[in-house]
């Protein structure tokens, strides 16, 4: 699974607070929905969502369905985008050799006018 595609599922405000609850203890969708103050349905609708993203997992207790978040899934998730994100330089050199159409609105332009001055004089 595309991790970005799993980041914006469970960022959605709603779902990124289930997934919250969950992490402290499992709960079935009557518990969450009053936990949250939505309808069951709601939840359920959410729960599907992450359910068919492997996000969380239900264990039958009885006659209710309580769900669990897959602690492991987001785990190598963020550890993939981690390592990702770890590839790129920390060295980035910040170049004011802009060239763009909003050149007078540029940070580096406005922080050192002779640039600008340089570059109209060329």
């Amino acid at each position: 699974m595309d991790p970005i595609q799993t980041i914006h599922i469970i960022t959605e405000p709603t779902r990124f607070r289930l997934i919250q609850i969950l992490f402290e203890h499992h709960y079935c969708v009557k518990a969450l929905a009053k936990k949250l103050n939505i309808s069951e349905s709601a939840v359920s609708q959410h729960m599907r969502i992450l359910k068919k993203h492997q996000v969380v997992y239900g264990v039958k207790k009885r006659y209710q369905m309580h769900y669990l978040v897959n602690k492991q899934l987001i785990s190598s998730l963020f550890a993939e985008v981690l390592e990702q994100i770890s590839q790129y330089s920390d060295d980035v050199e910040i170049l004011c050799d802009c060239s763009c159409e909003f050149i007078s609105e540029c940070n580096c332009i406005k922080k050192d006018p002779k640039i600008w001055r340089d570059r109209n004089e060329k």
